[in-house]
């Protein structure tokens, strides 16, 4: 096993709103979506960002109701019955219009359940990812932090959590996780709309920047940011006590049969290409 290098290419992207962490706007409900495949420190991430103002479920689970309805309104205002008859309400729909009324119901819903102005969402799937761009436009205001975690480190952990599924399985969810992520984020940039992507080894090497990072991105105050940063150094992300987090996998130690080995190269050579991540060291030569 090797350390890592500084994971520096991890960083927030430009555009960040300059609000006043100061400022109420009780009018104004803010969901941030935690994003990224299972074993990613998603979970560590929300727990940390929970003991701020804002506030959540464990996991949502919630975004596929929002994807039916937006769905559901863009359907029926192409093909529904009535759409192309003049004079029907159908034939009036002003499909984005009525989606951002149904989010804002959504939203009002959320923060009366939760008594709270700014919500979480950790949904460890891939569909909040897919529905990113449209969480973004139909939401009062949206934040999205996407968490990555190297493919060999990842997968692993993911084999050890669920060995019912294959290796395959697993280097597959990861694989379409981050090329789904990859999709969003050009859409996301085009809308502009900000976002954060951070590192499962920044959380767990440099609590302390990492939480900078976060606070800065969601503008919390120094005593949120200093939960956070004392969350992630006390409750490393998926680790226990014992194990340096610092420390990263190599292929050729790792007990996969050789069959196994080879399907994953197969299925992460290019995203883990594009990320950057080496096989035998944390980052390509």
């Amino acid at each position: 096993m090797s350390t890592s290098p500084n994971c520096s290419w991890h960083r927030p992207k430009r555009g960040l709103r300059s609000r006043s962490p100061d400022r109420k706007d009780a009018s104004m409900t803010t969901i941030l979506y935690i994003l990224g495949s299972t074993r990613s420190g998603t979970s560590a991430l929300r727990n940390a960002i929970a003991g701020t103002r804002y506030k959540g479920y464990g996991e949502g689970h919630l975004v596929p109701i929002l994807s039916e309805i937006i769905a559901s309104v863009r359907r029926n205002g192409q093909s529904g019955i009535g759409a192309n008859i003049p004079g029907n309400g159908l034939s009036s729909l002003k499909p984005d219009d009525l989606i951002k009324t149904l989010f804002a119901g959504y939203e009002a819903y959320l923060a009366d359940q939760l008594k709270a102005t700014h919500i979480v969402d950790k949904t460890p799937t891939i569909a909040p990812i897919f529905a990113a761009p449209d969480l973004a436009a139909y939401h009062s205001k949206a934040k999205f932090i996407h968490c990555s975690r190297r493919h060999l480190d990842n997968i692993q952990s993911k084999v050890k959590k669920f060995p019912d599924k294959s290796l395959e399985n697993h280097a597959r969810e990861w694989t379409d996780c981050h090329q789904a992520w990859f999709a969003a984020r050009n859409t996301l940039e085009a809308q502009g709309q900000d976002f954060l992507e951070i590192n499962f080894y920044e959380m767990a090497a440099d609590p302390a920047g990492a939480a900078k990072k976060i606070g800065d991105y969601l503008e919390l105050d120094d005593a949120e940011i200093t939960y956070v940063e004392s969350y992630l150094l006390s409750q490393r992300p998926q680790a226990n006590k014992d194990r340096d987090l610092t420390q990263f996998l190599k292929l050729s130690e790792l007990p996969w049969d050789d069959a196994d080995k080879r399907r994953f190269v197969e299925i992460t050579s290019h995203v883990g290409s594009t990320l950057g991540y080496g096989l035998e060291h944390y980052f390509q030569a």
